[in-house]
């Protein structure tokens, strides 16, 4: 049997050892007053001073969304940017700042790619069935979460089990040779909840290649598969320990095109992440330690044989990263309107790059094999006046190895006024980056000589200053919240790569630049069964013309709305409009894109208390557009399903 079947066959006998059933919520009520990633642990909602947005399971479900990207697209402030279609390489922009400047959290744990260039995060092959929320939080976050964390940070949350025991296992099949399917299961017994999923995504996929950077060769689908499975397990030990362990295989590979139109350019993707924590309360709850660590491991293969149109090309590289981290954090309540909170951490970061890549008679060889480790301390106070004054303030001191020591900072206060649901937040921070290992320690040579790609030791590290202001008002009952910031994201010393001594490359700190804009939303619970939401961003570049600082939106606007027409049916609409500054053009220089809107529906009509049938429609009006210059976008994509429940 193939890889496909095997991917169907286990998704199916995974749901089917569970039957049993089902139940509506398999989430905990209270997880929805709680930013879980506001803190050294969660604060309500209400007393969050940072500019933050939650995107819950069940508007996952409801909008079908299939990847974490599909999900960003929706949330104000941040852009990600897909290049071309399924399983390509996809990160995300956080108020004007580096594609690396946000840090992607899975459980409260880092799971950005020490093995990348710039440790930057692809979102490319992060799919949904076991999340159960998505957490934004926006502005400088390194007082909370150190390197990375300059412009926000993106915490993926994942489900646990219910008390009662339920399964799913869906079937989806669409245009483009797309077929996906998936199964659940969670439950519980004695003092243990569980969930786990497994899943396989496959497309034929579209030719990502427009047909003007082709030069002749003939058009040809860039398909893309992935295979995911997960398990989380969570433990009462008693009324004062509990602990969670998680752990995550994904298994990707996609069909690539390298500066044009390739026929047989691979890449492989395999990941395991895993974390695991131990909570405590003791004190009658007024001391909550926390233990927590976490270890993921990635390895990605490129592989481009010569074939009839590119005889002398030939790739075959992989970079492989691990990063191990362990904290130990402490929450404790000095009184009852204050919570002093604070922790210690340590991680250590290895990145190993071998293979060769041949073009145009030159021969690239990596040759990197580097680790580092880290230790940070933290401190954390949150105060509540009379639930109607709040007050955090953060301060972090990171000591990387071989490296200046770094200490950022976070004030925030905000005010709420019950009697006109009226809230007014104010932050200040600082923020900063480590350079990657691949930028202080990466070697790439060049025909076996000293030329080539070498980095530089002696790097700055990214630092950035950030401000903003923000009101949210409520109206007729809380059944509309609209809301408005105001942000300044100043960045200091940005990486980039310095080609001035070719053939010998290296990276250096470049011109300083600012992003500064407003995001706004409004949202509304329309009638008892429909929804809506409408969030706009409007984002100015300082200098806005430059390759460090394109790929930013200076306008974007995504409207969602959810319409529950009876019990039985849901209707899901998404559209966005986005309006690029300026892309480094894939012939050089600078490329000034054209502005785009997709339109998304989706549907789900429960047949029977076990089975649902679902269908979805992206790009509904079919428009050619270009999130990044040299990669074309899907035209119009239908998905059918039909989900089985027991």
């Amino acid at each position: 049997m193939n890889r496909t079947g095997w991917g169907a066959l286990a998704a199916l006998t995974f749901a089917a050892f569970a039957a049993a059933p089902a139940q509506a919520d398999e989430t905990e009520i209270e997880t929805q007053e709680l930013l879980i990633s506001g803190g050294i642990e969660p604060i309500p909602t209400k007393e969050a001073t940072s500019s933050y947005t939650i995107i819950t399971s069940e508007e996952i479900e409801a909008h079908q969304y299939k990847t974490v990207t599909e999900v960003l697209q929706r949330v104000p402030g941040i852009h990600p940017v897909q290049q071309g279609g399924q399983g390509t390489l996809t990160y995300s922009f956080t108020r004007g700042g580096n594609s690396n400047h946000t840090l992607v959290l899975v459980n409260g744990q880092p799971v950005n790619d020490p093995s990348s260039p710039g440790n930057a995060f692809n979102f490319a092959d992060m799919t949904t069935e076991n999340i159960d929320r998505i957490e934004v939080v926006r502005g400088p976050q390194s007082a909370l979460y150190g390197s990375q964390a300059m412009g926000g940070i993106v915490n993926i949350i994942t489900k646990k089990g219910a008390a009662a025991q339920a399964s799913t296992l869906r079937f989806e099949a669409g245009n483009n040779g797309r077929f996906n399917t998936s199964g659940t299961t969670g439950g519980s017994f004695g003092g243990t909840s569980y969930f786990a999923t497994l899943s396989r995504q496959k497309t034929n996929g579209h030719d990502i290649t427009p047909a003007q950077y082709r030069a002749g060769i003939p058009e040809e689908k860039d398909g893309y598969e992935n295979i995911t499975g997960s398990l989380r397990l969570d433990q009462e030990f008693n009324t004062n320990l509990s602990g969670t362990l998680f752990a995550q295989y994904m298994d990707a590979e996609a069909d690539l095109d390298n500066f044009g139109e390739d026929i047989n350019y691979v890449g492989k993707t395999k990941q395991f992440t895993s974390n695991a924590s131990l909570n405590g309360r003791f004190a009658d709850g007024k001391w909550r330690p926390n233990l927590s660590a976490s270890y993921m491991h990635i390895r990605r293969n490129d592989r481009n044989p010569p074939d009839v149109y590119a005889p002398t090309t030939d790739t075959d590289t992989n970079h492989t990263g691990q990063r191990l981290s362990a904290a130990f954090d402490n929450a404790i309540d000095l009184l009852d309107w204050n919570t002093l909170s604070f922790g210690i951490s340590a991680t250590r970061e290895t990145l190993k790059a071998t293979g060769y890549s041949t073009s145009f008679g030159a021969t690239t060889t990596q040759s990197s094999n580097v680790g580092e480790n880290a230790l940070a301390v933290y401190a954390s106070e949150h105060f509540n006046f009379g639930d109607r004054v709040f007050l955090t303030g953060n301060i972090r001191y990171d000591m990387p190895e071989n490296f200046g020591n770094q200490a950022s900072f976070t004030i925030a206060p905000g005010y709420y006024h019950p009697e006109t649901d009226t809230r007014f937040t104010l932050s200040y921070g600082t923020g900063f980056k480590t350079p990657s290992l691949y930028q202080r320690f990466g070697f790439s040579p060049r025909n076996g000589g000293p030329d080539g790609f070498r980095g530089n030791p002696n790097l700055q590290p990214e630092k950035n200053k950030g401000w903003e202001a923000g009101i949210e008002q409520g109206f007729f009952s809380s059944r509309v919240l609209a809301g408005a910031t105001y942000f300044v994201n100043r960045v200091e010393n940005p990486i980039i790569e310095d080609w001035s001594g070719w053939p010998n490359v290296t990276t250096t700190n470049g011109p300083d630049f600012t992003a500064k804009g407003v995001e706004s939303f409004v949202e509304a619970q329309i009638l008892d069964n429909l929804s809506a939401s409408l969030a706009y961003t409007f984002t100015v570049m300082d200098p806005g013309t430059t390759a460090a600082t394109s790929r930013r939106p200076r306008h974007k606007l995504n409207f969602a709305a959810t319409w529950n027409i009876d019990a039985l049916t849901t209707l899901a609409t998404d559209v966005t409009f986005v309006d690029l500054y300026a892309d480094p053009a894939f012939s050089g220089g600078i490329y000034n894109p054209s502005s785009y809107t997709t339109v998304n529906i989706a549907a789900t009509r429960k047949i029977t208390d076990m089975i649902s049938i679902s269908g979805k429609v992206t790009n509904l009006l079919d428009r050619t557009y270009y999130p990044a210059d040299g990669f074309q976008a899907p035209g119009i994509e239908a998905l059918a399903g039909v989900t089985f429940s027991f």
